[in-house]
């Protein structure tokens, strides 16, 4: 290793040369892995939001293909109250069962403030048990509350901000969305922005009887939200769900069903599936940096041998064996890829933390760069496979050579 390390700093430009190939190879495969990783964790970090654990009866189905027939799903009757009190009574291995209904784009006011783009969430009691709600402010709904439909509503920290800037105690206080008025009881805490909205940041709470009050009830597509009991699989539990509806919607045997058992991990399992085809994209790319600079390292270890070919006939002849020999220049072809590999790994850390820098300070978003513990080994451990796939043909014939013929060459 002492010799492999001297070698490299007696000929630095060469060396330089050499492993920029290997640096550039790996700075592409691992800025690729690390954006795509990135951007598939953030993603996930948004449908946790959703709950990844949750399985959602609506009347729609989750379906990501073109040829969506949507005119199967369009009569069929959407879920209701009575649906969810019927499962209450029936599911055995639900843990929490919630109603819920989402109207978007709703304008909350308060006095000469307002705020656009609120989603309202109508929802029954159990949905604390469905998500965990943190409260920065005053507190959930009480079940008389919810069982009367009293027009009280939980503010998400976006919209408690817009409109009571500057002020923390806000319980009390009513807004108004169209026309009607809300009394505050409660104010999240902040959870922080996601690539696609479900952040209950810039969401408001209301207990689910109110919501004839802000959208056409009946045009909407309201859902029941669902957790399994612990111990117990989604799968378990959507087999179970399905029995129920049916029964409770009368279904006969071999008739098509007329709802939905939707999860969000069917989603997040597409996704992923694209992310694998652009991160094998990536990978292609960069590897054909990497062999170009693997063709040249091998170019400049021939190189290497050749000059220092009367060296090699000396120590042979004092006793050197051919694996001294050999370990010697593949120690250093590895050494050297190794360097370019930390090299480029370095390159892509400072990369990634200027973009962050440039996200969080300059477009104000809370998108996070992931540079995983996997990626840094990949890099690593694909600079120490070139070193020793490059590195081992000229070593091997430097081992090869006949002390003497070595001895005799210029």
């Amino acid at each position: 290793m002492r010799l492999s390390l001297e070698e490299l700093r007696a000929a630095k430009l060469r060396a330089f040369l050499s492993l920029l190939g290997i640096t550039i190879g790996i700075l592409c495969i691992i800025s690729v892995r690390t954006a795509v990783n990135s951007l598939e964790m953030n993603i996930q970090r948004s449908f946790d939001v959703l709950g990844l654990h949750v399985l959602y009866l609506q009347k729609w189905p989750l379906l990501w293909t073109e040829d969506y027939p949507w005119w199967k799903y369009i009569n069929r009757p959407p879920v209701n109250e009575r649906e969810m009190e019927l499962l209450k009574l029936r599911l055995t291995r639900a843990e929490a069962i919630s109603m819920m209904l989402l109207a978007y784009r709703t304008k909350v006011v308060y006095r000469e403030r307002d705020v656009d783009g609120v989603t309202v969430s109508g929802v029954t009691y159990d949905y604390r048990n469905v998500k965990e709600l943190e409260f920065a402010a005053g507190r959930y709904f009480t079940p008389a509350e919810l069982q009367g439909a009293h027009r009280v509503a939980i503010l998400g920290a976006n919209v408690a901000k817009s409109l009571f800037e500057g002020r923390n105690n806000i319980e009390g206080e009513e807004v108004k969305v169209n026309g009607v008025r809300y009394k505050v009881i409660g104010v999240l805490k902040k959870e922080g922005d996601d690539l696609f909205g479900f952040t209950t940041d810039d969401n408001m709470i209301v207990p689910y009887g109110t919501m004839e009050f802000i959208t056409d009830v009946k045009d909407q597509d309201p859902l029941i939200a669902i957790t399994p009991k612990k111990g117990t699989t989604l799968d378990e539990l959507e087999y179970e769900i399905k029995g129920v509806m049916r029964s409770i919607r009368k279904l006969k045997p071999g008739e098509e069903d007329n709802f939905a058992i939707n999860r969000i991990s069917v989603v997040t399992q597409g996704i992923k599936s694209l992310f694998s085809v652009i991160d094998a994209a990536g990978i292609i790319t960069g590897l054909l940096s990497i062999v170009v600079g693997a063709f040249g390292i091998a170019n400049i270890m021939f190189v290497a041998v050749k000059e220092r070919t009367h060296i090699i006939g000396i120590k042979k002849a004092i006793g050197a064996q051919n694996s001294f020999i050999l370990l010697e220049f593949l120690l250093e072809a590895v050494v050297l890829c190794l360097i370019g590999g930390i090299a480029g790994l370095i390159l892509v850390a400072v990369l990634f933390q200027l973009l962050q820098y440039l996200v969080t300070h300059v477009w104000k978003s809370d998108f996070v760069f992931y540079i995983t513990t996997t990626n840094i080994l990949l890099g690593i451990s694909i600079s120490v496979v070139v070193g020793i796939l490059s590195g081992f043909v000229p070593a091997w014939f430097a081992a090869k050579m006949r002390p003497v013929d070595a001895m005799r060459s210029n």
